[in-house]
């Protein structure tokens, strides 16, 4: 892949794009405020806060990404994370609502109470929220792993290359297509949030449900069509990928 300024992947991105449409989808819930799960006054106005903090986050990782600002990008990953749990948690516990309203509630806790007992493709969810946590935790303050995002290898002869440093905000191609593949996974995973938290709502509106059916499928045919691409079975953001081009 090159280190130019490349065009933006045209499945992730534009009107027709399934992954922005779920995102408009998304934005719908935050604008019209259903009642969650949890069914109280507290959790319906804190989700929609926190959801639209999200979507922002979302948003702006995607645009940083595209910008080339990779470390900057980055770092905004574990954020998301932590909006997410808040937001699953709040939206089925009322209880869980109350103490985030009192500025008590912490992400890690916020993920223990809505991961409890669930079961996704025979994983327990509390275990795969761990591992996307601990994976993420190199970018939640400066480590060399977050700014090595922004180094990339330039082809300078034959079997020959040199490490530089990204200071032109060039797309580094490899290393944007794996976030934008990160934050299509997510997206695709906070749909199946809100169709929990906002459940009632959706069944109550059966052309949305059918939306959000549909869009997911085509999501899932971009995640599974990258998943072959990288030859595996999870994503792993830990190391930049663009750094791994060394050991090939």
């Amino acid at each position: 892949m090159s280190n130019q300024l490349q065009k933006p992947f045209s499945d992730i991105i534009g009107e027709k794009s399934p992954v922005q449409k779920m995102l408009k989808i998304a934005w719908h819930f935050a604008e019209v405020k259903p009642e969650t799960v949890a069914n109280t006054v507290e959790s319906k106005s804190a989700c929609a806060l926190i959801l639209t903090h999200l979507l922002g986050l979302i948003t702006s990782a995607g645009l940083i990404n595209c910008r080339g600002l990779h470390s900057s990008a980055i770092t905004l990953l574990r954020a998301i994370e932590d909006a997410t749990d808040c937001f699953a948690a709040i939206g089925i516990d009322e209880n869980a609502a109350i103490k985030w309203n009192e500025g008590k509630l912490k992400s890690s806790d916020a993920a223990k109470i809505w991961t409890f007992d669930s079961i996704t493709d025979e994983v327990n969810l509390s275990e795969y929220r761990k591992t996307i946590r601990k994976s993420l935790n190199s970018y939640s303050h400066c480590t060399p792993e977050q700014v090595n995002w922004n180094i990339y290898l330039e082809t300078i002869a034959e079997n020959k290359c040199k490490m530089k440093l990204n200071t032109k905000s060039m797309v580094i191609n490899i290393n944007a297509y794996y976030i934008d593949r990160y934050l299509c996974i997510h997206i695709f995973e906070l749909t199946e949030v809100i169709k929990t938290v906002y459940s009632k709502y959706i069944k109550e509106n059966q052309k949305l449900e059918n939306q959000i059916f549909d869009l997911q499928k085509h999501s899932e045919e971009i995640i599974l069509d990258f998943m072959k691409f990288i030859d595996k079975e999870k994503l792993d953001i830990m190391v930049a990928p663009e750094l791994l081009r060394i050991k090939q």
